[in-house]
């Protein structure tokens, strides 16, 4: 069991943030410091939403406290997300600073929520704000569209995508939601000496709507739970790949708008067959 301090949104209703992948962690068996950037009633997709973000002192003093008490030698990683606030990514970098001041073996795993295919969703001064923390992880998950903000152009396809991601810093830059055939899923995972690709089923609903919200935080939760329990990169960017496929299809045949998390958790454990892994080299 290892013990993760998770910084990023919450949410009452629904499975996205810290409210996917804590619970994500947890069920594969870690021990979870939740830390929200902003707390709302619910996902801003279905309207108008009560609450707001965390002031970004708050934040640090927080994560300050467990340090005075000495409880950060035993954080094994840090994992954050979404920034409600630019200054809030200071506070992420002087949590991560503590926690590896601490315990020197700690991860830090930056997913840079910046938008979608649909556009970015964040301010411009929060996009700066997560290139910066990108430079001082040691795992990045962006997804297709914010890994070409990162590297500042789209990329043709995954084998011109390996030199780019490698220009970033981070030892394991991990891609979701890459180009792949009609009806599938692609994502990559890029080392200093390889790539690898695992390509899973896409799953939509027959109504048209869009697929629950919350995938991009499970993948990059189990990924680094997975990463944590010793387990090769290669093979825990397939099991996370798989985890995620296996949900949202779930989720999408029950009729759902978000990740049954609860109800089909099994899935996070197993998620049944794994995809192939193919080695990419550029």
């Amino acid at each position: 069991m290892a013990t993760i301090l998770s910084i990023s949104s919450q949410v009452i209703y629904g499975a996205v943030g810290n409210s996917a992948a804590a619970f994500a962690m947890e069920r594969l068996g870690h021990e979870v410091w939740e830390v929200p950037t902003v707390l709302l009633a619910h996902h801003p997709g279905y309207g108008k939403v009560e609450g707001g973000p965390l002031d970004a002192e708050l934040i640090a003093s927080l994560v300050r406290a467990l340090d005075e008490r000495g409880w950060l030698k035993r954080c094994d990683a840090v994992i954050s997300g979404y920034l409600a606030e630019a200054r809030q990514a200071d506070a992420v970098a002087d949590a991560v600073e503590r926690v590896k001041a601490a315990n020197p073996d700690a991860l830090y795993l930056c997913d840079p929520i910046i938008g979608d295919e649909t556009g970015a969703y964040v301010s411009p001064d929060i996009e700066a704000a997560q290139a910066e923390l990108v430079r001082q992880a040691d795992i990045i998950t962006p997804n297709w569209f914010e890994f070409s903000r990162l590297v500042g152009e789209a990329p043709a396809d995954a084998r011109t995508a390996i030199p780019l991601a490698r220009t970033l810093g981070p030892k394991i830059v991990a891609i979701t939601s890459a180009p792949a055939p009609e009806r599938r899923i692609s994502c990559l995972a890029v080392e200093a000496k390889r790539g690898y690709r695992a390509e899973t089923a896409r799953h939509m609903p027959a109504n048209g709507d869009a697929v629950p919200k919350g995938t991009g935080d499970l993948f990059a939760a189990v990924f680094l739970a997975r990463l944590l329990t010793g387990v090769a990169m290669p093979q825990a960017l397939a099991r996370a790949a798989a985890s995620a496929a296996a949900l949202v299809k779930s989720s999408v045949e029950a009729g759902r708008a978000e990740l049954a998390l609860a109800r089909d958790q099994g899935m996070i454990w197993d998620p049944g067959l794994l995809p192939n892994i193919e080695i990419i080299n550029s």
